[in-house]
C-alpha cells in the first residue's frame, strides 16, 4: 500500500474532465471555419474583379480593332507608302493631317481594384414644354407678353428678368426663361443670350436652347469656304457601326479645316460607338480643325440616358465622350457637374476644363420641307396692323383642309391689336363644322400673348422646342 501511495496521483489534482475537451475542439473548428469563409470571399471577390476587367479590356480591344480594321483598309498615306525597305526609317506625315494612329489608351478600364459603389441618382430635370392644347395662365407672363407685343421691349425684359431671379413661379419659372431666350432671339442680342444659356445651364443642369442665325444670314448668299464645309450626319445608333462614317471624316479632313458633325438623328448610344467617335474628335482636336457641331445637346442627352453616377461599365468613354462635348460647347458650369459625377463614379480627381483651342460653332438641323406648303399656312414674320388680307388667306387655305396648322416657325411678333383682329378673323373659321385650328411652332412670347386674348379658346397652341 505504501508503494502504491508513494506513486499514486496527489490529492487535489483532478484531470480535466471528458466535457472540457469537446469545448476546446468546437472552438478550434470553428475559427477555422471562419478563416476558410474568410478566405471563399476573397477568393470570390477578386474572381469577380478579375472577370470584370477582362470585360473592360475586350471592349477597349474590340474599338482598337475596329480601327485598326479602318486604317488597314484606307492604306498608308502616299509619303509612307512610296517608302521601300530601304529607304530607311518612315517619315510621319504632315501634322494637320487627321490620321486613325489612335492609342488605346485613350480611356482605361472602369474597373477599379476596389469595388465600392456610392448611390447617387444623376437628376437630370427636363423643363422643355410639352406641346398642348391649353396652357396654363400665368398673368405676370402674360403682361410681359402684352409689353412686347406693344412694343415695350425693354420693360417686358426687366420684367422677365425680374421673374427668373425670384424664381416664385413655381414650375412656370422655366416658361419665364424661354421668353427671355425668345426675346434675345429676336432682338438679335447673342451675347445676352449665351450668358442666359449659361445661367440655365448651371439651374437646371439640361442643355440651354440653341441660337439660330438671322434669316439675313440665310438670304445672303453663301461663301465658297462655307458652301464647301464637308457634312457628316450620324446615324440613329451610335455604335461599331459608324467605323464607315470615320473613314469618310478622314478623308474630309485631309481636304477642308473645317468639317461639320450632324448628331440630330442620333437616337442611341453604346460604349464602343462613343469610344470611336471620343478618338475622332480628339484627333481632330490635335490637328486644330474647326468643328461645326450640329444637334450636339442630343448627343449628350443621348449619351446621360445610358450613364449612372456610382455605375461602372465596361468602359468610361461615354462618360469622357459627354464631358469631351460639354469642353466643345463651352459649358463650364454644366462640365463641372458632370466632372464631379465622374469622379464619384470612378473615385479619380474630377478632370480640369479646357476650353477649346480650335474654333466650335453650333448649328441646329436644317428642317426638312418637302410638302410643308401642302398641309400648313405659313405665318408671316410679323403681324401687324390690319390682318383682314392674312384673315382672308387662312380662311382660303381652311376650304381645302379639315385641320389647318398654321406654321409659326418665322412668326416673331404679333402686335397687340392685331392679335384682336387675328381671334375675330378665325372664331368663324373654328366654329365651321368639322374644321379645327392649331398654331405649331409658337415662341413663347407670341404664345402668352395669344393664351392672354384667348385664342386658346379657339384653336390649340403648340409652343416651340427648345431643343
Amino acid at each position: 500500500m505504501g508503494i502504491f501511495k508513494l506513486f499514486g496521483k496527489k490529492p487535489g489534482r483532478e484531470e480535466p474532465t471528458s466535457s472540457d475537451k469537446p469545448a476546446s475542439k468546437k472552438t478550434r473548428v470553428k475559427g477555422q471555419n471562419t478563416v476558410i469563409g474568410q478566405v471563399q470571399d476573397d477568393e470570390a471577390l477578386t474572381h469577380a474583379l478579375t472577370e470584370k476587367k477582362h470585360i473592360a479590356r475586350a471592349t477597349e480591344r474590340k474599338i482598337d480593332a475596329i480601327e485598326f480594321e479602318m486604317s488597314r483598309d484606307m492604306g498608308r498615306p502616299k509619303s509612307v507608302a512610296s517608302k521601300t525597305a530601304n529607304d530607311g526609317p518612315l517619315t510621319r506625315t504632315a501634322p494637320n493631317q487627321f490620321h486613325t494612329d489612335f492609342v488605346a489608351t485613350d480611356f482605361q478600364s472602369t474597373v477599379a481594384l476596389s469595388m465600392q459603389t456610392t448611390e447617387l441618382i444623376l437628376g437630370q430635370t427636363d423643363l422643355q414644354a410639352a406641346p398642348m392644347a391649353q396652357i396654363e395662365s400665368v398673368p405676370l407672363l402674360e403682361e410681359a407678353a402684352i409689353l412686347f407685343a406693344t412694343g415695350q421691349t425693354k420693360v417686358a425684359e426687366h420684367m422677365l428678368r425680374s421673374a427668373i431671379d425670384l424664381d416664385n413661379l413655381g414650375t412656370a419659372t422655366s416658361l419665364a426663361w424661354f421668353m427671355l431666350f425668345d426675346l434675345y432671339q429676336i432682338e438679335q442680342n447673342q451675347y445676352a443670350f449665351e450668358s442666359l444659356s449659361l445661367d440655365y445651364a448651371g439651374k437646371y443642369e439640361t442643355s440651354p436652347p440653341i441660337w439660330r442665325n438671322s434669316d439675313a444670314n440665310k438670304d445672303a448668299p453663301a461663301s465658297k469656304d462655307e458652301s464647301a464645309v464637308p457634312s457628316l450626319t450620324f446615324p440613329s445608333k451610335l455604335d461599331g457601326e459608324i467605323i464607315k462614317l470615320l473613314q469618310k471624316l478622314n478623308g474630309f479632313s485631309e481636304n477642308s479645316k473645317v468639317l461639320k458633325l450632324d448628331f440630330g438623328r442620333v437616337k442611341t448610344v453604346d460604349p464602343v460607338g462613343c469610344g470611336l467617335l471620343l478618338r475622332a474628335i480628339r484627333n481632330l482636336q490635335k490637328t486644330k480643325h474647326d468643328l461645326v457641331l450640329v444637334a450636339a445637346q442630343n448627343l449628350t442627352e443621348q449619351i446621360r440616358s445610358i450613364l449612372e453616377v456610382g455605375r461602372r461599365d465596361e468602359t468610361e468613354a461615354p462618360w469622357l465622350l459627354l464631358l469631351e462635348i460639354l469642353q466643345l460647347l463651352q459649358l463650364k458650369e454644366v462640365f463641372e457637374e458632370a466632372s464631379i459625377d465622374y469622379c464619384v463614379t470612378f473615385e479619380v480627381s474630377p478632370p480640369a476644363y479646357e476650353a477649346p483651342t480650335n474654333k466650335v460653332t453650333t448649328a441646329v438641323p436644317e428642317p426638312v420641307s418637302e410638302e410643308d406648303n401642302s398641309d400648313r399656312f405659313l405665318m408671316p414674320k410679323s403681324i401687324e396692323g390690319s390682318t383682314d388680307a392674312l384673315v382672308k388667306q387662312i380662311a382660303a387655305f381652311a376650304k381645302d383642309h379639315q385641320l389647318i396648322i398654321l406654321d409659326c416657325s418665322q412668326l416673331e411678333r404679333v402686335e397687340f391689336g392685331a392679335s384682336a383682329q387675328l381671334l375675330n378673323g378665325l372664331v368663324p373659321i373654328s366654329s365651321s363644322k368639322d374644321k379645327s385650328i392649331q398654331f405649331h411652332e409658337v415662341n413663347y412670347l407670341v404664345m402668352h400673348l395669344f393664351n392672354a386674348m384667348g385664342l386658346k379658346n379657339v384653336a390649340a397652341i403648340f409652343p416651340r422646342k427648345q431643343s
